[in-house]
């Protein structure tokens, strides 16, 4: 059982060989914007728009606002998650000085601004408070796991 759990911890916090595994948060990224910039049902039957995307819309449109909000934390956790995993060396300048803070927390706001754009959406302060946050969390929780492997001496892949 502990060399599974070692075994786990270590899949999750060593970047895994080769550029191929980008192909997550790149895609992962992608379809946060997707989901998130998703006009209301409202505005999609004015524009005469596809019943599958009303009917999308509807659904994540479907739920208290308090929920929608509190969804952004673990959708957020995710994004930095797959971000920092990837890094080969995510700590060497330190815990937010390096290229996957940069592209999750730029991502985390670009992704509330950019519902200004978008007819019937707004940005919220509220929201990104909690795209950070998940994002932070992600980070903090991935560093703390790392520093743990290495003084439980857990074997490093290269």
């Amino acid at each position: 059982m502990k060399s599974t759990k070692k075994e786990l911890i270590e899949l999750l916090i060593q970047a895994p060989p080769g550029k191929l595994f980008l192909i997550l948060p790149i895609g992962y990224t992608l379809f946060l914007q997707i989901i998130t910039g998703i006009p209301k049902p409202g505005t999609l039957q004015k524009i005469d728009a596809n019943e599958l995307f009303v009917r999308l819309s509807s659904e994540l449109f479907d739920y208290p606002y308090w929920l929608q909000d509190l969804s952004h934390l673990p959708l957020f956790f995710i994004l930095g998650w797959l971000w920092i995993w990837i890094s080969k060396k995510p700590y060497n300048k330190g815990l937010f000085r390096n290229t996957a803070s940069l592209v999750a927390f730029s991502y985390a706001c670009f992704n509330e601004l950019a519902q200004a754009f978008i007819p019937e959406r707004f940005p919220s302060a509220g929201d990104l408070f909690m795209n950070l946050i998940g994002v932070a969390l992600a980070f903090f929780l991935h560093y703390w796991l790392h520093r743990h492997s290495l003084n439980q001496k857990f074997p490093q892949r290269h």
